[in-house]
């Protein structure tokens, strides 16, 4: 009974999980998710979505717009 059977989720995370790997915030995962630009699955009852990894990742690096971090986070004075 001690059977090892092969994870049917493996490549896959949480937002929360995807979001600090690739250094995002979990709105910004899941707004791909909704707006249909990366999959995702719910998992159980308790609202628990999972990404792919790789999909997320290479939406990440060809789609994505970041400002360089000389510019994060600040704003023109008047």
């Amino acid at each position: 009974m001690n059977e090892v059977t092969e994870n049917p989720v493996e490549g896959w995370v949480t937002m929360k999980e995807m979001g600090r790997i690739i250094n995002r915030d979990t709105s910004t995962i899941r707004y791909w998710a909704d707006t249909g630009k990366i999959a995702s699955f719910n998992v159980g009852t308790s609202h628990i979505r999972i990404v792919n990894v790789e999909q997320v990742k290479e939406y990440s690096e060809k789609h994505s717009y970041r400002l360089p971090p000389e510019k994060r986070g600040r704003l023109k004075k008047k």
